[in-house]
């Protein structure tokens, strides 16, 4: 099916679903060629055109105070939000005492921890939830519980999840997940248990170099366990 884009903003949850419903019942669209829409993002970037969204990488819900994200059958993690942690400089540390270096002599961090890895655990202590090595007390990283609130709170109240497939420069969009009513003060239980994965990726722009690259600190949920983190769903099909 061809498109014009951009679409408007949806301006209430009514009108939200229904536009989700449109699109589901459209079933495949073209892609236009334009930069937006190349690479594995394309598909949730041409979502977002369809639907309307404004808000993008912002700290706040995209669309009638709805968080919209995409993904597809081998999606194993969604990425809920973005937030460095605490102290400030806590990265070049774990980049200068838990790094390692990769094809091209940089030293870098990338490390997925559900609640316990094969070197760090996941504690929740005094109003913080704190990221430790296994083999001792040294604090990686840690978010105060304030911080994490403010930050999936805002963003995630309401969470859309859809589904869908890509064929070349072809997508189409199956169902939609609607999930409502966040259960915020279960947040750092589920952070503890492994439900949500703390996700490290930064790296030295160069070797030995003092700068570093840093692709952001991530917490993440398999799409089947978004569920656990509320108490409304309605599925749009």
């Amino acid at each position: 099916m061809s498109n014009i884009l951009p679409f408007s903003v949806p301006n209430s949850k009514k009108e939200l679903f229904e536009r989700l419903r449109v699109i589901i019942s459209n079933g495949w669209y073209d892609m236009p060629s334009a930069a937006r829409y190349n690479g594995t993002g394309a598909p949730g970037n041409f979502l977002e055109d369809l639907i309307g969204l404004k808000a993008g990488n912002k700290d706040i819900a995209d669309v009638a105070g709805w968080e919209v994200k995409y993904y597809n059958a081998k999606t194993h993690l969604i990425t809920l939000i973005h937030k460095e942690p605490q102290p400030r400089k806590i990265l070049r540390y774990m980049v200068n005492r838990y790094g390692w270096e990769d094809k091209k002599g940089r030293k870098g961090f990338r490390h997925t921890i559900r609640g316990t890895s094969d070197r760090f655990q996941v504690i929740n202590d005094a109003g913080s939830v704190i990221v430790r090595p296994l083999d001792g007390d040294d604090i990686v990283a840690m978010w105060t519980h304030d911080i994490l609130y403010n930050a999936i709170g805002s963003k995630l109240r309401r969470l859309m999840l859809v589904r869908g497939e890509r064929s070349g420069r072809k997508v189409r969009y199956l169902q939609a997940d609607c999930y409502e009513e966040l259960i915020i003060t279960r947040l750092m239980d589920e952070l503890v248990k492994g439900t949500i994965a703390i996700d490290f990726d930064v790296r030295e722009k160069a070797p030995g170099s003092k700068s570093l690259r840093n692709h952001g600190t991530k917490f993440r949920v398999a799409p089947d366990n978004i569920a656990k983190l509320y108490t409304k769903w309605t599925p749009l099909k």
